[in-house]
């Protein structure tokens, strides 16, 4: 069949001008998908290196708008090209299936909006104020709901009076990750109303096992039975915690956004 160049060429354009409107990127996206599709490893040694190069680009440009849309409404301005660059490694090291990386670039996100969220008020004061703020929790002795302060859920329940203020009078900034997670997840997840401990729990565990699934790059140091555990399971089940992680990000950052400034 004698191909007409001319015409191709018009309706490349054309099909390029209609991908570029608002609502129909999935042009593109069927585009690629079927002129770059599974077979594409098999065979990319027949494949001109400047198509894989636009391919590639492609891919590249199709991340970075995923990574625009995900944090378009987000208002810490500040921070958002900083966190629209972490979601493009996050999701270019999920495409070559880099689990290690992809998970550092994820924690990355989260971390770097609890920092920031960090130094932007007296949250000492907060907890001193509410420490004694009290939800339902588990005995796990009874397996009975009793009433828990919040400070006992954001720390060890179990510190003495001095242990608290020692760790009350840190700036926030300075404390450790985990107990500064659960402090803004009871502020800004839960908008300071946390009903049932389990509740809480059920997303605190999701984003500690990413905390400890980014200690994959992170090589040395000691490790409790626990999160050798927990690096175990996660990096066994890497294809689900993909998609659980991924979840746990979107989830959490729809839920700071619409708490800010509340």
């Amino acid at each position: 069949m004698e191909i007409d160049k001319e015409k191709i060429e018009k309706l490349i354009l054309l099909l390029k001008e209609i991908s570029e409107q608002k609502g129909n990127e999935w042009v593109r996206d069927f585009i690629v998908k079927i002129i770059f599709n599974s077979d594409l490893k098999i065979i990319s040694n027949q494949i001109p290196s400047e198509i894989s190069e636009i391919y590639e680009l492609c891919v590249k440009n199709i991340i970075r708008e995923q990574a625009e849309k995900f944090y378009e409404n987000f208002k810490l301005i500040d921070l958002k090209e900083k966190l629209i660059n972490d979601f493009v490694r996050m999701e270019s090291f999920r495409r070559n299936d880099n689990f290690e990386d992809f998970c550092l670039a994820a924690f990355q996100q989260v971390e770097g909006i609890i920092n920031n969220l960090s130094n932007e008020e007296n949250y000492d004061i907060f907890i001193k104020l509410h420490k004694e703020k009290t939800h339902k929790a588990k005995n796990k002795i009874t397996e009975k709901y009793e009433d828990q302060m919040l400070w006992q859920l954001i720390f060890n329940p179990e510190l003495t009076d001095d242990e608290f203020h020692k760790k009350i009078n840190k700036r926030i900034i300075e404390w450790e990750f985990i107990p500064k997670f659960k402090l803004f997840l009871f502020i800004y997840y839960f908008n300071k109303k946390v009903y049932n401990k389990h509740d809480f729990d059920s997303v605190f565990y999701l984003g500690n096992e990413l905390y400890q699934a980014r200690n994959l790059n992170h090589r040395g140091g000691n490790q409790t039975d626990w999160q050798k555990n927990t690096i175990k399971k996660v990096k066994n089940e890497s294809g689900k915690y993909y998609f659980k992680f991924l979840g746990f990000l979107e989830n959490l950052t729809t839920k700071i956004n619409e708490n800010l400034n509340q």
